[in-house]
């Protein structure tokens, strides 16, 4: 059996060049470039996805006065001309919750600053404002 000496362009210097393959630096710019466009987009929707436009309510404390009671400092902004409904709870180790009160914040205000007594069937571990939306 007799071999031919290999011919082509790794052993032929006359031999056209292969063209490149791959994108090259400029293909992996303008990848990269795209990928960062998009990762930012979807984190945006992802920060913004469940919340209410507008609304913004916050527990600002809360005292477990007793095995029965907790007192829950709260504050709601809203725009001045949309009625909101919030909900005031208290809950237990297990974030169950205990005890839960609706709050009413009035058309023209914008903002309300209060606290609630919720009384509950045994003792609570914290309190929150949750739930708020334009009725």
């Amino acid at each position: 059996m007799t071999l031919s000496a290999p011919s082509g362009p790794a052993t032929d210097p006359s031999a056209p060049d292969r063209p490149k393959r791959g994108l090259g630096p400029l293909g992996w710019i303008v990848i990269g470039g795209l990928t960062a466009v998009f990762a930012a987009g979807w984190a945006v929707i992802y920060a913004n996805v469940g919340q209410t436009p507008g609304i913004s309510a916050e527990a600002t404390a809360w005292n477990i006065r007793s095995a029965s009671a907790v007192d829950v400092s709260y504050t709601v902004v809203k725009p001045k001309d949309e009625r909101v409904r919030c909900v005031v709870d208290a809950f237990d180790v297990n974030f169950e919750v205990l005890a839960e009160r609706e709050v009413i914040v009035p058309a023209g205000r914008e903002r309300l600053a209060a606290e609630q007594t919720l009384i509950t069937p045994r003792k609570a571990t914290g309190a929150r404002i949750r739930d708020c939306r334009s009725v």
